[in-house]
Formats: C-alpha cells, structure tokens, sequence
C-alpha cells in the first residue's frame, strides 16, 4: 500500500495543507500561451522540489502569455471587472491559483483510475449520527470528499469500502457515506463521510477506496488515495470549477438562472459552505465572487444559483458568450460549517465536457 504521509510530513502555505493535485497540475497546466501564470502560482504556493520543476516548465517556454496578468501583487488586472452585462463591479482578482485539474483521466498500466480530489475533516463530534438515515448514535464527524467522477444513485453507499487513515497509523472504520445532500443530476462527486476520524493528537491525514464503488461509467474507484485531509481549522476552497452551456447542463440541472444564461460555472467547494454566520448567500457574494476570461476580461455573475440547499455547489449564471479561464472567491466570503472562513483562492475552469463523467 502506497506510504500515508503524516501530518507534520505535509507542506503548508497560509496555513493550509498543500494538495498532490497541485503536482499534477505542473503536468496538465503546461500550455505556456494560456497558462502562464497558473504555473507561476504553483511555483509559489508549493515545495522546493516543485518550484525547480516549474520553474524548468516556465523557462522552456517559446512564448510569452498574450496578456499581462498580476503576478503576486493582490491588485487587480488591467482588464475592468464587470458585472456579467455590463456594469463595472469592485471584485477581488487571482492571486493564488487553485488545484483543479484539465479533468483528463488518469492511466494505470492502461486502466482507468478513479482520482479523489479532496477530503476535508468538515465536523468533529457534531453531527446526529441518525442524519441521512445513517442509523448512528451519538455525535459523529463528518467528512466530504470529492471524486472526479459521479457516483450513481442510491444516495447511501456502502460504508465498509472506505477507510480513513490517522497520524498514528491506526485505521478508522467510516460508519455512514452518502451522497447527500449533493446528490442532484450534475452533482453526485461528493461522498460525506460519517463516523469517528480524530482524536486528540491523532488527526486524520488520509483516505482510501478499499472496496468496489462504481462510478457513472463503470470504472471501479477501489485504490483511489489521498495522503492529503483538509485539517478542521482550514476555511473552505473550491476544488472544482466546470464550466456548462446552459443547453448542456444535465438533465435536472439548475433552472435557476435567467433565461438569457449564456453559460454556467459550477463550483464545487471542499465542504458545504453558507455566507459568515450561517447566513444565506447573498450579492457580497455575487460580487465578491470574479471570473476571468481567456479576453482577460473579469466579470461577475448576474445571478447565484444552486445556493440555498446546504450542499458543497454554488452556481455562478453568466449571460454573455466567452471563454471562462478561472473564478475567485474573495476573503471571508463563505463559511464552512464548523464556522471557518474561506481565505482568498483561484480555481481553473474547465470545461465541464472534457471532464470525467
């Protein structure tokens, strides 16, 4: 079995964990034109180990990106933040990049591999362990994790096909794992985890598929790994950005956004996520939340969508045509429920029909 790596063997930035995927993502974000930048961040944000390599990507490069792009500055681009039809709004611009990948899939020996793209210690202790028909006693902890691909209905998996990994070594049994409450049409890729992950001193650093669970396509997601778990104190991060033509979204989908929807971005964030306080989102939101274009245009969405239903998805409506390249959520915006605020974050948008089903 691959090494699980303890907690304190984890790189951190700001406080947080750095995720594998930010590895991968030297490999799938090397276009120099267009991702420029991304691999910048990366450079930054990640190990020494890492930096040497991107920085190799970088200075191989031919060509320069075609636009200027602010590079660790925290001050906007030259390109004006508009609201998505016109009027300009004040919004928060990349700075760090985030670790979502092109959605390619990944090959083992000429096998498909199921990719877990996060796991984040969400609750410790308090969630009613009869939830989502769960059939638990007591308080138990919660924790989300986000495939790469969807899973099918039902809503209840089998528990025993997961196992989380602990600091100390020792392996915890998950108790409940559900697909609620994400488990709409285009959603489906988060599973939350119930049971007991922690205790003092012994925080949980991974998790494992152990058992057969099929995905949309039917490729068995036993095997998938991640050395990497979002520690409770982390404030929430999109981990997931796809990017929908309205006449492309899944059947039952959002019927949320305006009629004249151009396009979508569908976020998909560690955790479920509320405004501060447990306060419903609202146009701080909206507006606090920017999304780039290859143009080098900034906008805001005309509408959120998806919003209200206390899973880990928020949709951004936007209504004129273009190329969506990255969102950001600006600082303290969302909160996750154990009260942690998110820190400012860009994810890549990819598109939603290169991704993995």
């Amino acid at each position: 079995m691959n090494k699980i790596i303890k907690s304190s063997d984890i790189p951190f930035y700001k406080n947080k964990p750095l995720k594998t995927l930010d590895t991968l993502k030297l490999i799938q974000l090397h276009n120099c034109s267009t991702n420029h930048r991304y691999l910048y961040s990366i450079m930054k944000n990640s190990a020494f180990v890492i930096a040497i390599v991107t920085w190799a990507l970088l200075t191989a490069c031919n060509a320069d990106s075609d636009r200027t792009t602010a590079q660790n500055t925290g001050s906007a681009e030259d390109a004006s933040i508009t609201m998505d039809g016109g009027a300009e709004s004040d919004g928060a611009t990349a700075q760090d990049t985030g670790s979502a990948e092109e959605g390619s899939t990944i090959m083992d020996g000429g096998i498909e591999r199921v990719r877990i793209l996060s796991a984040f210690m969400g609750l410790d202790s308090r969630i009613p362990g009869f939830l989502f028909g769960c059939g638990l006693s007591g308080r138990q902890d919660g924790m989300p994790i986000v495939l790469d691909r969807r899973i099918p209905l039902p809503a209840l998996l089998d528990p025993s096909v997961f196992i989380v990994h602990r600091a100390s070594g020792a392996e915890s049994p998950v108790g409940c794992a559900t697909l609620t409450p994400a488990d709409e049409a285009e959603e489906r890729r988060t599973i939350l985890l119930v049971g007991e992950f922690a205790s003092d001193g012994d925080p949980p650093v991974g998790v494992e598929v152990v058992g057969t669970l099929l995905t949309d396509d039917g490729v068995d997601a036993e095997g998938a790994l991640t050395e990497t778990v979002v520690p409770l104190a982390a404030g929430p991060s999109i981990v997931l950005a796809e990017h929908y033509l309205i006449s492309e979204l899944p059947t039952g989908g959002t019927d949320e956004c305006p009629a004249d929807t151009d396009h979508i971005i569908k976020t998909t964030w560690e955790g479920g996520v509320s405004g501060p306080g447990g306060a419903d989102l609202d146009e701080s939101h909206r507006l606090g939340t920017t999304v780039e274009y290859a143009s080098g245009e900034v906008r805001v969405a005309t509408l959120l969508a998806d919003a209200f239903d206390n899973d880990n998805h928020v949709e951004f409506c936007m209504s004129a045509p273009g190329e969506p390249v990255a969102i950001t959520a600006g600082t303290g915006l969302y909160e996750d429920p154990n009260g942690d605020l998110n820190e400012l974050h860009t994810e890549v948008v990819i598109d939603a029909q290169k991704l993995t089903p």
